[in-house]
């Protein structure tokens, strides 16, 4: 395909899928090698996307919402879906094992972290092409990006740290230690949240100084974490116990602990932040919490084998 050919391509693309903006989420389906198409407004999943190779880890959504990539752990690249299709229209190499994946706020660029190789790849979203491939520590798991689009910061299981990557020059500029199996992690304005599974604990760090000025302990396995769109609530799965956790964000304390599936293992909110999304591996399902009761609303089951990740568009 020509250069010319393929511009247009991408721009009826894009104009398509603006243009059809809904409420969808896309689920990873690690051991079903496939992605989800759930309608957020039904609940129901409208599309299945087949994927060829097996351990479909994290997934992001472009932020103008025309295209998902999905890190494909056991293939070593990252899989590009094309939203106006609902089909894998492309696919990158990257490093070993990647398992998350975030945008820039421009959706320039997607950061990969590849969990085997202890790095991170860099993709530019126009060429499709690794632009950078930067180290990290060990056993690179979770990964967020400052509203502002200038940092990348990158959870570390094994090393128990946070490394704080410039996107400017895609080099680490700061390690922030933190507490043991550092794995999900989250930023709302100055504050950065990270789970740490093995300490079963949530820390709180400063994002100028890596210091950690909060920890609540008490957890059992967290390895999922999200922040409200207005910073005031966190959410926090527990994989050991079925369970998911809301806290309040000042002072940092427990709400409530509400019932998920199996193994839950990421954990979502809409953009307007009515919604939390829980992805429950074991239990193939996902549960939906309204975060203005604080109740379970809604498990949406079977949609797919061991559900992994959701991302969510609109």
């Amino acid at each position: 395909m020509s250069m010319l050919c393929l511009k247009i391509f991408f721009a009826l693309a894009a104009s398509v899928a603006v243009a059809a903006a809904q409420p969808y989420g896309y689920v990873s389906n690690q051991m079903g090698n496939n992605v989800a198409v759930v309608n957020r407004t039904t609940n129901t999943v409208t599309a299945t996307i087949p994927i060829s190779g097996a351990g479909l880890a994290g997934l992001a959504v472009m932020p103008n919402g025309t295209y998902v990539y999905v890190a494909e752990e056991s293939k070593d690249c990252v899989a590009i879906i094309s939203t106006s299709s609902n089909s894998v229209v492309g696919s990158v190499p990257v490093g070993s094992g990647p398992v998350q994946i975030a945008f820039t706020p421009n959706g320039e660029v997607a950061y990969v972290v590849n969990s085997l190789s202890n790095n991170v790849s860099v993709i530019s979203t126009s060429s499709q092409a690794i632009v950078a491939t930067i180290p990290v520590g060990a056993r690179p798991v979770g990964i967020a990006i400052t509203p502002d689009g200038t940092r990348v910061l990158v959870a570390n299981r094994t090393s128990s740290n946070i490394s704080v990557i410039s996107t400017a020059s895609n080099t680490v500029i700061a390690t922030w230690t933190a507490l043991s199996g550092t794995s999900a992690i989250a930023v709302y304005g100055n504050n950065v949240y990270a789970t740490n599974e093995y300490a079963n604990a949530l820390t709180v760090h400063n994002l100028v100084t890596g210091s950690i000025i909060q920890t609540l302990t008490g957890f059992s396995l967290p390895n999922g974490v999200a922040v409200t769109p207005n910073g005031t609530r966190i959410y926090v799965t527990n994989g050991n116990s079925s369970s998911v956790v809301a806290l309040t964000a000042s002072p940092l304390a427990v709400v409530v602990k509400l019932p998920a599936g199996l193994l839950p293992t990421s954990v979502a909110i809409s953009a307007d932040g009515s919604t939390v999304y829980v992805t429950n591996g074991y239990g193939f399902s996902i549960t939906e919490i309204n975060t203005a009761t604080n109740t379970v609303k809604e498990t949406m089951a079977k949609v797919g084998i061991y559900p992994f990740s959701m991302a969510l568009y609109q």
